[in-house]
C-alpha cells in the first residue's frame, strides 16, 4: 500500500466528491425532465473517478485491469446517459422513450461486453502492460480499430448532447447566456483527457477523472448557481408546441409559395385530411372551391366542411428564422360562421325595428292624438297615456339605431369649439331645453373630440336631465383639469335611482334588474367608446361627470 497519495489520485477523488455535492445540490429537482439521466450521468461519473482513484494506487495488477474495465465501461455510459439528459431537459422526451432511441443503448452494452472480453482477448486494446508513473499504477497498451470506434461512439453522444444544451440554453438570451457559455465548455476538460488517453499522448495515465472536476465545477455554476433547472427549457419547447397543436383553432404552417408544411389536429379535423396526405400541396387544395392568397395578409373565406359550410378569417404571420430569412407563413383559420349568422340576424332585427315598429307606432301615436282630442275625460286621459307610451317607444327605438351606429362608428377626431358646441346642442332639443339649460365654459376652450360620439353622449345627458326633474334648471359646465377636459351636466331633480345605476355599475341587466331604458346605457357606451370617465353623484339632484382624456384635450 502507499503511504503518500499522489496527485493523479487526488484529482479523480476530488471529481468524485465534487460529483457527489453536485447530485446533493440537484435532490430538490431530481423529478424535472431529464434529471433522472442527469442523475446517472453524475452517478457514474462518481464511480468511475473514485474507482479509478483507488485503482491508480493499487500495487495488485488484476485490480489495476478491473479498474481499466470500469473506465472504459464507464465512459460507454456516460455518453448514453449525457444524451438522454439533453434530449429530456431540452423537451424532447418523447425520443428518448422511442423504441428506435432506446434501442441505441446497445452501444454502451456493447462497448461495456468488449471491455470485459479484452481482459482476455485483444478487442479494444491489445499489449497491456501496467507502468508506474507519477507515483501511480498506469497501464500502457494499443488502442485497437474497435477501441477507437466505441470511444468516437461515445465522444458523438457527448458532442450532440451538449450542441443541444448550448442551443437551447443561449436561446433564451441573455437570461442565460454564462451559464450558456459554462454547458458549452464542460464536455472539454474530460474530452480533452480521453482523446490523450485514445491517442497515447504523454504518460500511460488516462486523466479523463481527473479533468471531471472542472467539468462539475461549470456545471455546478450553470444548474445550481445559475438555477437551470428552476426554469425549465422543456416547458418552453412543450408549450411552443402545444399552442399550435392544442389550440382548437385551425393552424397551417406553409411555406412561401403556399405550399403545406404541417396541419394542427384542428386543421386536420375541420378540413378533412391529414398532414402526411397534405403536406407540399397547395393550401387552397384542401379548401375545396375557396381560393385562399398567402401573401402575409388576411381575408375572409367561406369553406365547405362536413359542418356544412364555415366561414373563417384568416390571419396570417410571417415566419422568419433569426437571420431574418423569410421561410414561409403561419395561417390561422379563426371561425366565424357564428358571429356572420348573428350578425345577420341582428340586420334582419334592426330593419324590423326600424321599419314596421316605427311605421306601426307612429300610426298608433297619430290615432292616440286624435282620439286624445275628440274625446273628453277619462277617455281622454286613457288616449293621452297611449300617446305617452307610443311616444317612450319611439323614442327607445331611435335610441337603440343610435347605439347601432355608435357601435361601428369610425368617424375621425376633429378639434370643436366647446362653447358654441354644448350651445348647438342644447338647441337641437328644443324651447324647453334652450329656457331651463344654462351653458358654463370658459372662452376658447377646444377639444380634439370625436364629434358625432359626443353629440351623442351630450344630448343625452341633457335630456335626461330636462325629462326627469319637474321644471328645475340644468346646468351643463366644462373645464380643464390638468389638461383633460371635465363635463358636467347637474340638474335639481329627484336623481337617477339606485337600481338603473346599479345595472349600469354590474354591466349587465336581468329579469329582476333592469333599467326603465336604454339612455343611461347609450351615455356609459358613448363615454366608453370615447375613452373618458363617467361618474354619477345622486344626493339634492343628479350630477353627472365626464372626464375626457388628456390627449383629447387642446
Amino acid at each position: 500500500m502507499v503511504t503518500d497519495i499522489p496527485w493523479p489520485a487526488v484529482g479523480a477523488l476530488a471529481s468524485g466528491v465534487g460529483s457527489l455535492y453536485l447530485l446533493a445540490r440537484l435532490r430538490p429537482h431530481w423529478e424535472q425532465p431529464g434529471a433522472r439521466w442527469f442523475v446517472a450521468t453524475i452517478a457514474t461519473i462518481t464511480v468511475w473517478s473514485v474507482g479509478y482513484a483507488v485503482g491508480i494506487v493499487a500495487v495488485s495488477p488484476p485490480f489495476r485491469v478491473a479498474v481499466e474495465v470500469l473506465s472504459w465501461m464507464a465512459a460507454g455510459w456516460i455518453g448514453f446517459f449525457f444524451l438522454s439528459f439533453a434530449l429530456g431537459y431540452t423537451g424532447r422526451t418523447g425520443i428518448v422513450e422511442s423504441w428506435w432511441y432506446r434501442a441505441s443503448a446497445v452501444v454502451p452494452l456493447t462497448i461495456s461486453l468488449l471491455a470485459i472480453a479484452s481482459t482476455q482477448t485483444p478487442l479494444l486494446w491489445g499489449g497491456y502492460e501496467p507502468v508506474r508513473v507519477w507515483g501511480v499504477l498506469g497501464a500502457a497498451y494499443t488502442f485497437l480499430p474497435l477501441g477507437y470506434v466505441s470511444i468516437l461512439g461515445v465522444m458523438l453522444f457527448v458532442s450532440i448532447g451538449t450542441v443541444l444544451l448550448f442551443d437551447t440554453v443561449i436561446s433564451y438570451g441573455p437570461l442565460y447566456r454564462r451559464e450558456a457559455i459554462a454547458v458549452g465548455l464542460s464536455p472539454l476538460p474530460p474530452g480533452v483527457g480521453a482523446l490523450l488517453w485514445a491517442l497515447g499522448l504523454g504518460p500511460p495515465v488516462n486523466l479523463t477523472p481527473v479533468l471531471f472536476l472542472p467539468h462539475i465545477v461549470l456545471d455546478a455554476y450553470a444548474f445550481v448557481g445559475g438555477g437551470m433547472f428552476e426554469f425549465h427549457p422543456a416547458t418552453r419547447r412543450i408549450g411552443e408546441r402545444a399552442a399550435i397543436d392544442d389550440i382548437g383553432t385551425p393552424v397551417a404552417i406553409v411555406d412561401v409559395e403556399g405550399r403545406i408544411v404541417t396541419l394542427n389536429p384542428a386543421a386536420e379535423a375541420t378540413f378533412g385530411v391529414d398532414t402526411e396526405s397534405a403536406l407540399t400541396r397547395p393550401l387552397s387544395a384542401i379548401l375545396g372551391d375557396e381560393r385562399i392568397t398567402v401573401n402575409g395578409e388576411g381575408e375572409r373565406i367561406g369553406v365547405e366542411t362536413d359542418r356544412q359550410r364555415q366561414e373563417f378569417k384568416t390571419q396570417q404571420t410571417e415566419l422568419r428564422d433569426e437571420a431574418g430569412t423569410h421561410l414561409g407563413y403561419t395561417v390561422l383559420f379563426q371561425d366565424i360562421t357564428d358571429e356572420i349568422r348573428r350578425e345577420r340576424r341582428l340586420e334582419v332585427l334592426n330593419r324590423f325595428l326600424r321599419h314596421n315598429v316605427r311605421n306601426e307606432s307612429v300610426v298608433i301615436r297619430g290615432r292616440a292624438e286624435l282620439l286624445a282630442e275628440t274625446l273628453d275625460g277619462q277617455e281622454a286621459a286613457h288616449a293621452q297615456t297611449i300617446e305617452a307610451a307610443v311616444g317612450r317607444l319611439v323614442d327607445s327605438g331611435e335610441k337603440a339605431r343610435t347605439l347601432s351606429e355608435v357601435s361601428t362608428s369610425g368617424d375621425a377626431f376633429e378639434t370643436v369649439d366647446v362653447v358654441s358646441f354644448l350651445a348647438g346642442v342644447v338647441d337641437a332639443l328644443g324651447p324647453e331645453a334652450g329656457e331651463r339649460v344654462t351653458v358654463s365654459v370658459p372662452d376658447g376652450l377646444e377639444l380634439s373630440t370625436q364629434p358625432v360620439l359626443l353629440e351623442v353622449l351630450v344630448e343625452n345627458l341633457v335630456e335626461n336631465a330636462v325629462e326627469h326633474t319637474d321644471g328645475s334648471d340644468v346646468t351643463v359646465s366644462a373645464t380643464v383639469d390638468e389638461g383633460a377636459v371635465v363635463l358636467t351636466v347637474v340638474d335639481g331633480g329627484p336623481g337617477i335611482p339606485d337600481h338603473e345605476l346599479a345595472v349600469l355599475d354590474s354591466g349587465q341587466e336581468t329579469d329582476l334588474n333592469h333599467g326603465s331604458g336604454i339612455g343611461l346605457w347609450l351615455i356609459r357606451w358613448v363615454a366608453t367608446t370615447l375613452g373618458a370617465e363617467l361618474a354619477f353623484e345622486v344626493e339634492s339632484g343628479t350630477s353627472v361627470t365626464v372626464r375626457l382624456p388628456d390627449e383629447r384635450a387642446e
